[in-house]
């Protein structure tokens, strides 16, 4: 059905209301700046999958993955709302045109069949009865028609479409973790962002949004200086509870503290809200491990489909350059395994700082200056 199943081979042409949503989901992918292999991989299909729904080509079956994807992409509470009254409409459509009638051709019908005339009465004695079909032969049709109904009901549970690339990476094929984790490696208000680049201030531009950081860090190849928080969206992806049992850090290097230019957040925006830190990591530790902030539920802590859990990892260093990552432990029933999260599959990195210039930004300014002093960048 165009716009709505590609599987008949050929490109679908997207309806208006499938369009409509594509629109919408294509809009918060490319603000995102994630790929489409890294949204597929967190929501556990293949990126063939995620292109023909961001083309308008397929439907999601269910607006669970409709609502992962908008978490994903750090959509609004108004994005998340129209998002799901597109994917309403869109399925709407989809269920009235499955049941309407079949359309009749152009032009009047056709002559009814002309009547076949009943076969003459054998002139002998009715022949022997037919031998009876071999129940062996009935088992193995009907063995075979329930294995296509199983290959068909896996296909439908999985969503894979046969190009190999929907299990999760270090994961048994066809058996993902029951469990999805949007991680947001710059988690901050617009204040408090600070960073190193080994750049002048004449070759760096405006801070970042915390939506514009990850790319704006990337692209400077920029490194958190002193603190970096990270969130954490974790959800269930089956009908079953899934318990969080541990959280680890991983520190993969360190030395010294990079001597790079320090760039601060806007000055004068008077602060945002204060964020709630669940976790608490000292990275100049000899071993650093997160620590439940005063207050905050610790681990072992659980989520399903219908419960999610975000909370932050504040990391921090005042003495070296540090890469890391976190290892989340993890179990439901008789499954368990273990996720790493990091940046897009690179370490996370922080450095400490060591007395240099810290340049600030005036929201509405032009240029870097010195937060100090109040003099402005030299070129």
């Amino acid at each position: 059905m165009p716009g709505r199943d590609a599987r008949d081979g050929g490109t679908a042409v997207p309806d208006a209301e499938t369009a409509d949503l594509a629109a919408l989901l294509i809009e918060l992918k490319n603000r995102s700046g994630l790929s489409y292999g890294v949204l597929a991989k967190r929501l556990h299909m293949s990126a063939s999958t995620l292109h023909r729904y961001c083309r308008g080509e397929a439907l999601p079956p269910e607006f669970g993955t409709v609502e992962r994807f908008a978490r994903l992409c750090r959509a609004t509470p108004d994005e998340h709302a129209e998002l799901h009254r597109r994917w309403i409409a869109a399925d709407t459509a989809r269920q009235r045109e499955r049941k309407g009638p079949r359309p009749v051709p152009d032009g009047h019908p056709g002559p009814p069949p002309e009547p076949v005339a009943p076969a003459a009465a054998p002139a002998g004695p009715p022949p022997p009865s037919r031998r009876p079909r071999p129940r062996l032969a009935l088992a193995a049709a009907g063995a075979l028609a329930v294995a296509l109904a199983v290959v068909l009901v896996a296909t439908l549970l999985t969503g894979g479409d046969g190009d190999g690339d929907d299990a999760a990476a270090g994961e048994l094929p066809g058996a993902p973790a029951p469990l999805a984790v949007a991680t947001v490696p710059y988690a901050f208000d617009q204040c408090e962002g600070r960073y190193l680049v080994d750049l002048p201030p004449s070759q760096v531009p405006p801070p970042p949004t915390e939506t514009d950081a990850p790319g704006w860090a990337r692209a400077l190849d920029a490194v958190p200086a002193g603190r970096q928080n990270v969130e954490l969206t974790v959800q269930g992806t089956e009908d079953v509870t899934v318990v969080l049992r541990d959280l680890r850090v991983r520190v993969t290097e360190s030395g010294e503290p990079l001597p790079w230019q320090l760039y601060g957040g806007y000055s004068g925006c008077g602060g945002g809200p204060v964020r709630t830190t669940a976790f608490d990591v000292d990275l100049d530790a000899t071993a650093p491990g997160p620590t439940a902030v005063a207050g905050q539920a610790d681990l072992p802590l659980w989520v399903d489909e219908n419960e999610p859990l975000v909370f932050q990892v504040a990391a921090h260093t005042d003495a070296q350059d540090v890469s890391w990552y976190l290892e989340l432990d993890w179990s439901s029933g008789e499954r368990s395994g273990t996720l790493r999260l990091d940046d897009e599959g690179e370490p996370f990195r922080t450095s400490a700082v060591s007395g240099q210039t810290e340049w600030g930004y005036l929201i509405g300014g032009t240029e870097w200056f010195d937060s100090a002093t109040g003099e402005p960048a030299t070129p």
